[in-house]
């Protein structure tokens, strides 16, 4: 997978269902209430659009929170380093070849995440 072709919300809900152990495809877990329903017990919340089509939140935002990425980061041993190259952070796993550079640490993080991940 092309994780640099992902926007921050589809790297956020993917780290959520890794995170949270829930996938998408699960229709047993739903509330109902009075504005459509909400997704309970997992990472993601929706509200439809329609009736066919419906839009997914995540319930975190690793990408942009240092709150919701540090444990993971801290959890999966994930490092940070600052580069010179255009102000880029390089975010590394411990194997050394788990690496992913971009200009938001904590994107750079995810994605090494999601690639340490992807193989499971």
């Amino acid at each position: 997978m092309n994780y640099q072709e992902m926007t921050d919300d589809d790297i956020d809900l993917a780290v959520s269902e890794i995170v949270f152990g829930k996938t998408l495809g699960r229709r047993t877990n739903y509330t109902f209430d009075k504005a459509g329903f909400v997704f309970t017990g997992s990472g993601h919340s929706f509200t439809p659009l329609d009736n066919e089509n419906v839009v997914f939140t995540p319930k975190i935002k690793p990408t942009s929170s240092w709150a919701d990425a540090g444990p993971i980061i801290q959890e999966n041993r994930i490092s940070l380093f600052a580069s010179d190259d255009e102000g880029k952070w390089m975010a590394q796993f411990i194997n050394y070849k788990t690496v992913h550079m971009d200009k938001n640490p904590l994107r750079a993080a995810m994605i090494v995440f999601l690639m340490m991940k992807g193989g499971e």
